[in-house]
């Protein structure tokens, strides 16, 4: 999809079947490739079905060649379904530090801090991160609050944003916004709503004429009734202003997800803007694989082998590809 001169590509997310919300930016002057990762978790007592793991691999397949491509890669926060862990994880991930080497060489980085604004657990991904990147990279650069020029194209980085409710456990996050000449995309992943009023006003700020927001995580008992109510009327209030608003991410692992949105696809439409999912401005139909996970096991039941590695040990499922 294009916003004037900037081309936006999705490449991850919850409607094309894996936990991301990696998207791929390109204007006339830059190649900038945003939270490039992708995962799976376990969900409704069971492992991930086949038809997510093999989502997984397409998926990460199209993350590294367009993390090659690019001249920037930005990292929001340290999660493993936006970072790649740099270690071997089989069992949700994919991963492995050669991987991750091998994607971050020779490439403008341009992360979340990870000594400030910060959580005990991202502080140590971050950590690890660097050491794991520092010597394959062209440079690090903390990214909170700051702007960053390529040529005639703008990066504007947002100060650390709460993942989430006030004061949540799960830390911190950076929106982006990219401009070149009058047009604005802004990528807000894992603000999870957003919730708070405050959080909103910076993202409109930016003046976005298309926006990539992650949605709220309605399937987890701890996000209250309030922070849903909270979200929604956040959600309501940017699809009156936004042209076009990507909805996507944690919202997306219900397989209530649609009707939940229903109010803000009605306030778009009345205000004349849109609101849509990443798969649907990726030309792609909507798999929200996670969501079906305990349909899939019904109707498309996995191989004896794929379901033998599944109750495996966690530490041989680590260590060992499932039968794809």
């Amino acid at each position: 999809m294009r916003v004037g001169d900037i081309e936006i590509l999705p490449l991850a997310a919850e409607t094309m079947g894996v936990r991301s919300l990696c998207t791929a930016v390109a204007t006339p002057d830059l190649r900038i490739l945003f939270d490039p990762s992708a995962g799976l978790a376990k969900r409704y007592g069971l492992e991930p079905h086949l038809l997510e793991y093999r989502a997984l691999q397409n998926s990460l397949e199209r993350i590294f060649v367009e993390a090659r491509k690019a001249d920037v890669l930005s990292v929001s926060h340290y999660h493993f379904d936006h970072i790649r862990p740099g270690f071997t994880n089989f069992r949700y991930n994919l991963s492995s530090r050669e991987e991750l080497q091998l994607m971050f060489e020779d490439k403008v980085v341009l992360a979340k801090d990870n000594r400030e604004n910060i959580n005990p657990s991202q502080r140590r991904r971050g950590y690890y991160f660097q050491k794991d990147v520092e010597d394959v990279v062209r440079t690090i650069k903390w990214s909170d609050g700051k702007r960053f020029y390529f040529e005639d194209t703008m990066l504007t980085y947002s100060p650390p944003l709460s993942h989430g409710p006030e004061s949540s456990p799960l830390g911190y996050v950076v929106a982006t916004c990219v401009e070149h000449d009058s047009a604005r995309f802004v990528f807000a992943p894992d603000v999870q709503g957003p919730v708070q009023q405050e959080v909103v006003d910076i993202l409109l700020k930016m003046n976005p004429d298309l926006m990539v927001v992650g949605g709220p995580p309605i399937y987890l008992h701890v996000f209250s009734e309030t922070h849903r109510n909270a979200a929604r009327k956040m959600l309501c209030r940017m699809a009156s202003v936004v042209p076009v608003l990507v909805v996507d991410h944690h919202l997306q692992r219900s397989p209530s997800w649609e009707r939940w949105l229903s109010p803000v696809y009605q306030r778009a439409e009345e205000s004349g803007n849109c609101v849509t999912t990443m798969a649907e401005i990726a030309g792609e139909e909507v798999r929200c694989l996670e969501a079906d996970r305990q349909l899939l096991y019904e109707t498309d039941p996995p191989p004896e082998e794929f379901m033998v590695w599944t109750q495996a040990t966690d530490e041989y499922k680590n260590s060992h590809m499932p039968p794809l």
